[in-house]
């Protein structure tokens, strides 16, 4: 999942870096970028064993997965995640 994002993420800075811009706009907009990157929760989230559940729907809710990510996890958990997400959670 965070593999993704990564590799998601790289893919759009070097897009960046390749635009036809002058080098110092592609600088500090890439810089720019980063900072706010540095923010997201996909990127900073420490995750808790106990708290992981509402951690997994929280992160569908916000884009960072979808729940395709979850196609190798139990079928417990897809449910759990799925039943969440019915209930609205984390959506206020």
């Amino acid at each position: 999942m965070a593999g993704n994002l990564h590799g998601k993420t790289l893919k759009e800075y070097v897009k960046m870096l390749q635009s036809k811009k002058p080098a110092s706009t592609k600088f500090w907009d890439l810089d720019k970028r980063i900072k706010a990157d540095k923010k997201n929760p996909g990127v900073q989230m420490q995750l808790d064993k106990g708290e992981a559940i509402y951690d997994i729907v929280k992160m569908i809710n916000l884009g960072i997965i979808t729940k395709e990510d979850l196609a190798d996890f139990s079928d417990d958990l897809k449910e759990s995640v799925q039943e969440l997400i019915d209930r609205h959670y984390g959506q206020w």
